[in-house]
C-alpha cells in the first residue's frame, strides 16, 4: 500500500472505527518526576493549570508503569519537551494530547492535540521515522475486544505536530526484523476466525513516508493472541512469537522471522500445538525467546484432561530449520510444573527432563506429590489448606501463597516460586522481550 492511497483509506477506517466507551482515570498523584531540573511538581502544576474543565490525565492502558507523563527532547534542539494525554468524557473528541516546553524553572504549553477513539491504549516516545529526533507512537480503541484499534505516528516540528503515519491495528511492536539497524514498525492485524495477518513498515526518508516491507498471512482460524513477544528467537535473529488461541481453550504458538525482505513462519503447522495456553517467553534469562508448550506427567496419560498436572515445557529455535517441531529445530531448555491459576510454579533442572511426574494418587487443586520417576523419591510437596487447617499444619510446612480464604504450602527438596505476575487475558501492544 503506497503512501497517499493508505492515509486516505485508513483515516477512513479509523474515523468509522473509534468512536463511543469509557476509560479508568490515571490517578494524577502516581506520576514519576522527569530527570531533569525542574521538579515534577512545577510540571505537574502546569498541566494542571492547562487542562481543560471536567478533564483528567490518562495513562495507557497497557502500561503498568506509574508514570502518565513522558518527557524527552523531541526534535533535538537540546529543549526538553513533556507529553501527556488527558480526556474529556462529555466532548465528541474525547481523548487529546498536551506538549509542553521547558523554560528555565517552568514549563509552558507549547500545544494541544487531538487522539482518536476513547482509550488510550499504548504511548511511547521513540525514533520510528530514523532521522535523530524523537516520534509520539499512540495507540488508541474504543475499549472493545473484537474491533481494530488505531495506531498514530505524530512527529514534532519544533512548532506544530504532524500525523505522519495512521493505521488500524491488533497489536504493533518496533522491530527490527531484517536486521539493517534502521527501527521498523510491525503491525498484527486480526478480524476473528475471519483473517488475520502480520505486516512490517519502515519509514523512507527519501519518499517521507512509510512503505510496506513485507507481509504474511497468517490464516482465518485465529480467536485471539493472548501473548506477543518479540526479540531475540535465536542467536542473532530477531523475531517475533504469537502465542495464539485457535479452538476452545487450544492454542499454538508462530514464529514469524523475516529472511531475504519475506515474512516466514519457521514453525510447522502444529509443531507448537498445546491443549492449554502457555506463555512463550525468556524462560532462562539468556537473552533468547523460548516458545512454551503442554507436556503430559509420566503416568498420567490415561487421565482425564480436566485433572491432568500439565507441565510446562520451553523450546528454543535453532535459528535455521524451517518446519520446526520437537522432533527437529526446537531445542529443550527447561520444564516447570504451574497451577491452573497461575499463582505459583516449579521449575526443574534441566538434567531432570523426563525424570519428575506428579504421583498418580495427587490432586492439582488439593495436594501435588512431585516424585522422581526412577525412584519414586519426592522432591517437592504442594498442599492447599483453609485457615483452620493451615493453623494446625504452619509447622511443618512452607507459606507458599497466602490467600483471604485459603493458605497454599510447600515442603521438599526444591523451592517453589509464587507468581506475581499480572494475568492478562488479552495484550494491547507487544510486550519486547530477549535484547
Amino acid at each position: 500500500m503506497k503512501s497517499g492511497l493508505m492515509k486516505a483509506a485508513v483515516s477512513g477506517l479509523l474515523l468509522l472505527l473509534l468512536s463511543g466507551c469509557s476509560f479508568i482515570s490515571d490517578p494524577v498523584s502516581l506520576m514519576t518526576p522527569p530527570d531533569l531540573p525542574a521538579d515534577k511538581a512545577t510540571l505537574m502544576g502546569a498541566i494542571k493549570a492547562q487542562l481543560p474543565e471536567n478533564s483528567n490525565i490518562i495513562r495507557p492502558r497497557s502500561d503498568s508503569g506509574p508514570s502518565s507523563i513522558r518527557v524527552e527532547d523531541l526534535n533535538n534542539d537540546g529543549v526538553m519537551e513533556a507529553v501527556v494525554f488527558y480526556k474529556t468524557p462529555n466532548e465528541e473528541v474525547q481523548i487529546h494530547g498536551m506538549l509542553l516546553q521547558q523554560q528555565g524553572n517552568t514549563w509552558i504549553k507549547k500545544l494541544d492535540f487531538d487522539g482518536e477513539g476513547t482509550v488510550l491504549e499504548s504511548f511511547d516516545l521513540t525514533d520510528i521515522t530514523n532521522d535523530g529526533m524523537v516520534d509520539i507512537v499512540a495507540g488508541f480503541s474504543r475499549g472493545e475486544e473484537n474491533l481494530q484499534n488505531g495506531l498514530v505516528v505524530y512527529t514534532f516540528s519544533g512548532d506544530s505536530l504532524e500525523k505522519v503515519l495512521q493505521l488500524p491495528y491488533t497489536h504493533f511492536e518496533l522491530t527490527d526484523l531484517n536486521g539493517d539497524d534502521i527501527q521498523e514498525l510491525t503491525i498484527v492485524s486480526l478480524q476473528k476466525y475471519e483473517l488475520s495477518f502480520i505486516t512490517t513498515f519502515q519509514f523512507d526518508k527519501n519518499a517521507n513516508q512509510f512503505i510496506e516491507l513485507a507481509k504474511l498471512d497468517l490464516g482465518q482460524n485465529v480467536e485471539k493472541y493472548y501473548n506477543i513477544v518479540s526479540g531475540q528467537v535465536a542467536k542473532g535473529k530477531e523475531g517475533i512469537i504469537l502465542d495464539t488461541s485457535i479452538v476452545s481453550n487450544s492454542s499454538t504458538s508462530k514464529l514469524i522471522v523475516m529472511e531475504d525482505g519475506v515474512l516466514v513462519d519457521v514453525l510447522k503447522e502444529d509443531g507448537a500445538f498445546k491443549m492449554l495456553p502457555v506463555d512463550s517467553q525468556d524462560i532462562d534469562g539468556d537473552g533468547i525467546l523460548e516458545i512454551g508448550l503442554i507436556k503430559t506427567p509420566i503416568g498420567w496419560e490415561d487421565k482425564p484432561p480436566n485433572e491432568i498436572p500439565y507441565f510446562q515445557s520451553y523450546y528454543q529455535w535453532d535459528g535455521k530449520t524451517h518446519m520446526a517441531s520437537e522432533k527437529e529445530g526446537l531445542k529443550f531448555v527447561t520444564q516447570r510444573y504451574q497451577d491452573s491459576e497461575n499463582q505459583f510454579y516449579l521449575t526443574f533442572p534441566s538434567e531432570w527432563h523426563n525424570k519428575v511426574t506428579v504421583h498418580p494418587d495427587s490432586d492439582k487443586n488439593r495436594y501435588l506429590n512431585f516424585v522422581r520417576t526412577d525412584t519414586g523419591d519426592t522432591v517437592a510437596e504442594v498442599k492447599f489448606f483453609s485457615l483452620p487447617e493451615w493453623e494446625d499444619a504452619k509447622d511443618e510446612w512452607n507459606v507458599l501463597v497466602r490467600k483471604k480464604d485459603q493458605v497454599i504450602g510447600y515442603k521438599g527438596e526444591f523451592k517453589l516460586t509464587r507468581n506475581d505476575k499480572k494475568n492478562n487475558s488479552d495484550v494491547a501492544p507487544i510486550e519486547r522481550k530477549g535484547k
